[in-house]
């Protein structure tokens, strides 16, 4: 225990100081300022922003009620940054311009994701021009660089699924302090005397919030490239080796315990969290247990379950050990559906080869750039015909695909929708929902269209391309491709399509006639206008250009 404290104690004092968390307001420094300033004249300057309106209160460039949206919205679910004692009123910049571009983003008002896109591009800049941000920077800084990492994952301007080379850095520094990361957050709390000071109170608090949030960084950052891996089919950014451990790490990581629960994370005042802190053990990943619960079964909250599930995700040669035989999520019903929308995306991403997918339904374009091999198209258009043929995979990816999406929308009635849209989208706070939702209609494209006659060379599939294929990368409005379909003939279509594929099983699919899978049209026609072509950004952007160019049926494709 001695030892323990010394390193904890240790690890505190390296710790640096930060605006974002400090228990008293800390001055702006010279460069906080400066940014301060370049961000506020960004935004003033910027086109398409609406100024300030007496009206709805807004003092400031800076969109301070953003926040809310933010601790509403995203927080639950990467809870990085420590509420209780955030300070609002003097925070660093870059870290309230990254959750305040967040919080933008979920944001109803007209001009707020065009809003979300200049605080993330005016962020990213000033972030360039730092020294190296590593694990015992100030935790401002940390949060700073994952926040703005996931953001710009799905509404940059450009298409940028590459994780940037400052994530890389910050993650690898993360990845190499796993030892001292190690360490019980609560480590320097559980030594304090019984007749401890107030002020020795604060310094064990201000310990725990350094250090839970340096480990909550990294298990986001590794949760984030799970994500990165399973949806883009990116190579990951940290690579496990099996059958040696590079520095033991393979190794730490299984013994570095799981996040503090949602409820401790987020309690003050310090009183308070003084009575839970005494009694709280923290989850061992290796077992799923904990030992205050006398269940057989740990209750997690979301970030739990998502570390825990990147935690297994990483670990070579996993074997049939399964954290999450021993885990039962927690938290209300909205997050276990955000959950169970989780499992179901990731699973059909599994079973789907998301690079070739890519490649056939953007004829050789991926993620805004053209494939320079023939070659290497031909032979990604083979390989889904072999997915497609051999059943297995294709009808499990495709199963959770339907699914997916029938938990996703509301059909209003044709006869009483009038004016309003037919079709309505339920949104998920998650980044990566309009991604899942894209892969998971391309999925249900890629099947019917392999399960079409091949000597059918009419309609859809085959008519000569005459548009140009180039994807547009850099727009910062929303898709202006129009409209192909009539709106509720589309949704009566997709209604059909989804009513067909309500199966029990992913092996009852194979008994649905193939005229009846390739009906996709009023699908891809549906998510294009009803969920795509809303949003601005590189990514949603070639998502919508290429649904538009398989519904005009002026693909190239005339088989695969």
């Amino acid at each position: 225990m001695y030892v323990s404290l010394c390193f904890a104690v240790r690890i505190y004092a390296e710790a640096d100081q930060s605006t974002a968390d400090s228990p008293i307001p800390i001055p702006l420094s010279d460069l906080d300022g400066y940014e301060w300033d370049v961000i506020r004249r960004e935004l003033f300057s910027a086109p398409g922003i609406l100024p300030a309106d007496d009206r709805v209160g807004i003092p400031d460039a800076i969109r301070w009620y953003c926040l809310e949206y933010y601790w509403q919205y995203f927080h639950p679910f990467f809870p990085i940054v420590h509420r209780p004692t955030f300070l609002p009123t003097k925070p660093s910049p870059l870290l309230a311009s990254a959750m305040v571009a967040i919080g933008s983003y979920f944001d109803q008002r007209e001009d707020a994701q065009r809003y979300s896109l200049i605080l993330l591009e005016t962020a990213t800049k000033l972030l360039r021009r730092r020294d190296s941000i590593t694990s015992r920077a100030r935790l401002a800084d940390l949060q700073t660089v994952f926040l703005l990492e996931v953001l710009s994952k799905y509404f940059s301007r450009r298409i940028e699924v590459d994780m940037s080379a400052r994530f890389r850095s910050l993650f690898a520094s993360l990845d190499q302090a796993r030892r001292s990361l190690a360490t019980n957050p609560l480590a320097v709390f559980r030594t304090l005397r019984k007749n401890h000071t107030k002020e020795d109170l604060i310094k064990a608090h201000k310990f725990w919030v350094e250090h839970e949030t340096r480990r909550r960084i990294l298990q986001a950052s590794a949760v984030l490239d799970m994500q990165q891996v399973v949806l883009f089919e990116q190579p990951a950014t940290i690579v496990r080796h099996s059958g040696r451990t590079r520095l033991n790490t393979d190794c730490l990581r299984t013994h570095i315990a799981l996040p503090c629960d949602e409820e401790l994370w987020n309690m003050s005042p310090i009183e308070k969290w003084t009575e839970s802190a005494k009694t709280y053990e923290y989850i061992d990943p290796t077992t799923s247990r904990t030992s205050y619960q006398r269940h057989d079964r740990a209750e997690v909250d979301y970030f739990q379950m998502q570390v825990q599930k990147a935690n297994d995700s990483a670990i070579p040669n996993h074997g049939s050990y399964n954290s999450q035989n021993n885990m039962t999520l927690k938290g209300t019903p909205f997050s276990i559906g955000c959950a169970d929308f989780n499992d179901r995306a990731f699973v059909m991403a599994r079973h789907t080869p998301v690079h070739h997918l890519l490649l056939v339904s953007g004829e050789s374009w991926i993620f805004g750039k053209k494939l320079e091999s023939e070659s290497d198209f031909q032979a990604s258009k083979q390989a889904l015909r072999r997915w497609v043929d051999a059943k297995s995979d294709s009808l499990t990816a495709l199963w959770h695909a339907t699914t997916l999406i029938r938990t996703q929308i509301t059909f209003r009635s044709l006869q009483s929708s009038g004016s309003e849209a037919p079709v309505v989208f339920e949104t998920k706070p998650l980044l990566h929902e309009p991604w899942a939702l894209y892969l998971a209609t391309l999925v249900c494209w890629a099947y019917g269209y392999g399960m079409a006659t091949p000597l059918s060379n009419s309609g859809t599939f085959s008519r000569a391309a005459s548009i140009a294929s180039e994807p547009t990368t850099t727009s910062t409005s929303s898709a202006a491709h129009p409209a192909l379909l009539d709106p509720s003939e589309a949704a009566a279509d997709m209604q059909d399509y989804l009513q067909a594929t309500n199966v029990p099983d992913a092996g009852d699919l194979a008994s649905i006639s193939g005229q009846t899978l390739s009906r996709t049209h009023g699908l891809l026609e549906t998510v294009r206008i009803r969920k795509l072509a809303p949003m601005i950004g590189g990514l949603m952007n070639e998502a919508e250009r290429v649904l538009f160019r398989l519904v005009e049926g002026r693909s190239r494709l005339s088989h695969f």
